[in-house]
């Protein structure tokens, strides 16, 4: 990458790691992403008031038996592009092979320019499973994540050949606000974060339909530069129990011509530096739980601890750009609203 650097924290080793076995690293990974991610997908006005200044570090679980294994590599090993949306009307978990068959026929009609396509009918060349993806609700008050698969047989395809998924996304709740939960009329369904992989085609389709189906509108959702630090101070927190191999944090610099930054610090480092701070934060004697709570005053002397060990190095002021992308072995993150 052009202009990059790269750079490892080198900080006293102070105690002995445990770590989990590797078969492990991952489990945690998608409530711990997916719940970060969840606090910012409501509509922007609840977004807002989501931005908590303190938040419980994730606890990791196995998840294994709660979660169909060929779903739960399918949510661990896709990027997921993100958006919020707002409460869904007349959403019904009972009624999704219903709603499967009414986006199949739409989804052909518009691909076949308009043609009216019964629906069920077998002329269908798009086939659409919804379905409900369990064991990922946090509290009694989240709806259950809603998984949706898009498949198709190529164009040149015999015709037993089986068909192939060319677009999956979901629709998900985890660890929301109960009191906004309970506030919502029980005709409206809060499923707040979308994330999809596929083409953009099948997106704007799915979009479409769900906006048409169940009055409800989409957005964008980026995150932020604060959040991405909020994820790497939170997976810093897990390396104790899982093994995140490396903190890999993306800058960039408005200069001319622009300066992309790759800083890498081993887990080891980073955790040393975090310890540091946790143990001299003045937080530190307000907290019941500490091991329980992080503290935004704790994530920014985190990260400017490591912006000036790079500056020391490099002469390089990293807070006068941007961070773009944080990843560790339990996921990445990026500000144009990805995730994995």
């Amino acid at each position: 990458m052009e202009g990059s650097y790269m750079s490892v924290a080198k900080t006293p080793h102070g105690s002995v790691v445990k770590r989990r076995s590797k078969s492990q690293i991952y489990q945690q990974s998608v409530r711990s992403c997916f719940s970060v991610a969840s606090r910012l997908g409501l509509t922007p006005g609840q977004t807002k008031m989501r931005l908590n200044t303190s938040r419980k570090a994730p606890k990791s679980q196995n998840i294994t038996d709660k979660v169909n294994p060929e779903h739960l590599a399918l949510m661990i090993k896709t990027e997921w592009q993100l958006s919020y949306v707002t409460p869904l009307y007349q959403f019904r978990h009972t009624q999704l092979k219903s709603y499967a068959r009414q986006l199949s026929a739409f989804i052909a009609a518009e691909k076949q320019q308009g043609l009216a396509v019964e629906v069920g009918g077998q002329q269908n060349t798009f086939k659409v499973s919804i379905s409900v993806l369990e064991g990922l609700a946090e509290t009694n008050d989240d709806p259950e994540t809603v998984l949706i698969q898009v498949q198709s047989k190529p164009l040149f395809a015999r015709q037993d050949d089986p068909q192939k998924t060319v677009w999956s996304g979901w629709l998900s709740c985890i660890n929301s606000n109960p009191e906004y939960l309970r506030s919502l009329s029980k005709d409206f369904t809060c499923l707040p974060l979308f994330g999809c992989k596929g083409a953009e085609g099948f997106t704007s389709l799915v979009k479409d339909w769900l906006q048409r189906t169940f009055d409800c509108c989409f957005g964008l959702l980026e995150i932020s530069q604060t959040s991405l630090q909020w994820l790497a101070a939170l997976w810093t927190n897990c390396h104790m129990e899982s093994n995140v191999q490396s903190l890999k944090m993306h800058w960039a610099l408005p200069v001319v011509p622009p300066l992309h930054v790759t800083y890498t610090v081993s887990a080891d480092d980073a955790l040393d530096l975090w310890n540091s701070v946790r143990k001299n934060s003045p937080e530190k004697s307000k907290r019941t739980d500490e091991e329980e709570c992080v503290d935004i005053e704790e994530v920014t002397r985190f990260m400017q601890g490591l912006m000036s060990h790079f500056y020391r190095h490099f002469r390089v002021d990293l807070s006068a750009g941007d961070l773009t992308r944080v990843s560790t072995a339990l996921g990445s993150a990026k500000r144009s609203g990805r995730i994995k």
